[in-house]
């Protein structure tokens, strides 16, 4: 099944997830993809806040009605992730997942993802807000971020590159709407960032050396530490220093 995306473009939104939720809250189509140019208050995973330089980067959102239900919205954040990860792939080299939805490239940030989902009539709505850096060069105030220009030299023009983009997650929209599960999730875990490397963590305040197992189907880390204890972890419950 082939599908087709519509994107409307804007100067300034504060949000565009939240311009979209309210789209979809008015009939909205599937694949209405909202992109801002510049966007002056995202919205970042768990409350964070997406800070970015105007007109150098993509901040967009698009919309898929499907019919997962609350508890396979993981497989939907491995999915987003994955594609992303793999449509990246096509530029560079050093690509992985930092759990439970960044995208690292040669051990820096480039990407965030931030789904919000809400059901009704029967339809789970999904808006994914994605953040990419693409011709920003200065991140003196975030030394972990990076951009596509800074890691291959080259300045990208943003339309065409969410235009590509949107087409891979058309693509690879089967995956997902077939339930294709077990294949996304072990997609995700092959692009785990650390995984079965030792790393320093923060738990409860303390920095401490541990080594990441996987994350489970309920969307947790497990992480191994120099004591032998393997614990799982919910998203704030640990901070992988990197």
């Amino acid at each position: 099944m082939s599908m087709k995306f519509e994107i409307q473009t804007f100067e300034t939104l504060p949000s565009t997830n939240s311009y979209l939720t309210e789209l979809t809250k008015k009939n909205a189509k599937p694949w209405t993809v909202i992109y801002a140019k510049n966007q002056t208050n995202g919205k970042g995973y768990a409350g964070n806040v997406w800070k970015v330089e105007k007109e150098q980067n993509l901040t967009f959102s698009f919309y898929l009605k499907t019919s997962l239900d609350f508890r396979e919205l993981i497989f939907l954040n491995e999915w987003i992730t994955v594609t992303l990860a793999q449509f990246l792939s096509r530029y560079l080299t050093d690509i992985h997942v930092k759990w439970p939805n960044d995208i690292i490239a040669s051990d820096k940030k480039i990407c965030g993802i931030l789904t919000e989902s809400y059901k009704s009539n029967q339809a789970m709505h999904s808006i994914i807000g994605i953040g990419l850096n693409v011709n920003q060069i200065d991140f003196n105030a975030m030394p972990r971020a990076s951009s596509l220009k800074l890691l291959t030299d080259k300045t990208f023009d943003l339309e065409t590159l969410l235009h590509d983009l949107m087409t891979a997650f058309c693509e690879q929209y089967n995956v997902i709407d077939n339930g294709n599960f077990l294949e996304i999730h072990e997609a995700y875990q092959a692009k785990l960032y650390k995984k079965n490397e030792w790393a320093d963590f923060v738990v409860d305040g303390v920095q401490c050396k541990g080594c990441i197992k996987k994350s489970d189907e309920q969307g947790q880390l497990w992480v191994a530490f120099e004591d032998g204890n393997i614990r799982a972890f919910q998203h704030k419950e640990i901070q992988l220093i990197y």
